[in-house]
């Protein structure tokens, strides 16, 4: 049942227009196209998953396994060929795969971007320091 009002209510805002009773009051009304804010709350859809740096991770471990083969190899080239004792960047290198083998495990447990990129990073570092020897 819709009626017409005329006239200031309490607040002193104008009242006047129709007005609506009955079971149709409390329906809502929309002037417009109903706009939705979108969903934050599922996860980050644009890094890697935990899963995939985990995996990477793993990889980087086997990587640190060749890295430190090769870096043995050039050690015992550098004994033969050079005066026969270790220099500083062999030692810095076996020290790099040793810190890229704790971040490696360490991105095993807890999955970060950072931490594999560390890992790798080490990884080739280790075998690179040796070779400046």
């Amino acid at each position: 049942m819709e009626t017409t009002t005329t006239g200031k209510d309490a607040t002193g805002k104008d009242t006047t227009g129709p007005t609506t009773t009955g079971p149709d009051a409390t329906a809502p009304t929309t002037t417009g196209p109903s706009i939705t804010a979108p969903d934050t709350t599922g996860p980050a859809t644009t890094g890697p998953t935990p899963l995939a740096l985990r995996l990477t991770a793993g990889g980087g471990l086997l990587l640190l396994a060749a890295c430190l083969v090769a870096t043995f190899m050039i050690t015992l080239v550098d004994a033969v060929q050079g005066d026969g004792r270790g220099g500083i960047f062999i030692t810095a290198g076996f020290w790099a795969l040793l810190a890229g083998a704790v971040v490696g495990v360490a991105a095993l447990i807890v999955p970060r971007r950072g931490l594999v990129i560390a890992q790798y990073c080490l990884a080739m570092g280790g075998p690179f320091l040796a070779l400046l020897d």
